[in-house]
């Protein structure tokens, strides 16, 4: 029997829905009732930070118990986090409990895992994504028992690729709109960008002084800067005059 494709009506909707989201608040609403849905006690995604503090440039989705979450922030553990480093050394996907892993540690990276686990985060897979902008990310998914359904995982894997994309994206710095200048405001700022003076620029294009200046005013308004020569540079840069 031919196990069911991961990409399905199901996820192609999920990737939609998360399209669709405004904000990383939603974003994370959203994947956490996939989370649910899926059948995992607990879930983590983002960036290797302070889930309580993320900075602007990254994001932490997490449903860990309060009571870690507030320790783990207080200690500084994503310092030294052993999943965390674990994928930053080069893990692409592994469990808290595979001696493979865990044997290896040093004495305050196996306490940090003992502490989680008597907070309730037992059963842990952990697997890398892609980083957000210059800092490295993961997902870990905790479960109750040691056997997972595997076509959940996968789902759950692929969910979290979809998700971290999206959430990379609205934490992305937003490009500010070019504004599109009107043809005599190019013509004017393209003139005063080749040295012309307003009054030669207004024998050129048969117009006055003040019509001139008007025009590179206006233009020098839309860029939102302070001088005609940032003026024109905003225009050159963006392709709309001659250099």
């Amino acid at each position: 029997m031919n196990p069911a494709p991961l990409i399905n009506d199901a996820m192609l909707a999920y990737a939609q829905a998360c399209e669709d989201a405004a904000s990383l608040a939603d974003l994370e609403l959203i994947w956490r009732a996939r989370m649910r849905e899926l059948g995992f006690a607990f879930a983590a995604l983002g960036g290797h930070v302070d889930p309580l503090h993320p900075d602007r440039t990254t994001y932490v989705f997490c449903d860990y118990p309060g009571e870690w979450l507030a320790h783990f922030s207080t200690q500084r553990y994503h310092l030294i986090d052993p999943v965390y480093r674990a994928v930053e050394a080069g893990w692409s996907d592994f469990l808290w409990n595979d001696p493979d892993f865990s044997d290896a540690l040093p004495w305050r990276q196996r306490r940090i895992l003992a502490e989680a686990r008597e907070c309730g985060l037992r059963f842990g897979r952990t697997h890398a994504l892609a980083p957000t902008l210059y800092l490295a990310a993961s997902s870990s998914l905790v479960s109750e028992c040691l056997d997972v359904d595997p076509a959940a995982y996968a789902t759950a894997k692929l969910v979290n690729v979809i998700t971290h994309h999206r959430a990379a994206l609205l934490c992305a710095p937003q490009r500010p709109e070019i504004p599109e200048l009107r043809p005599r405001e190019r013509q004017c700022l393209e003139l005063c960008a080749h040295g012309r003076t307003d009054a030669e620029i207004a024998r050129e294009l048969a117009i006055s002084i003040a019509t001139v200046r008007r025009h590179i005013e206006s233009a020098r308004a839309r860029f939102g800067v302070s001088s005609r020569l940032q003026a024109a540079l905003r225009a050159q840069l963006s392709g709309q005059i001659e250099p």
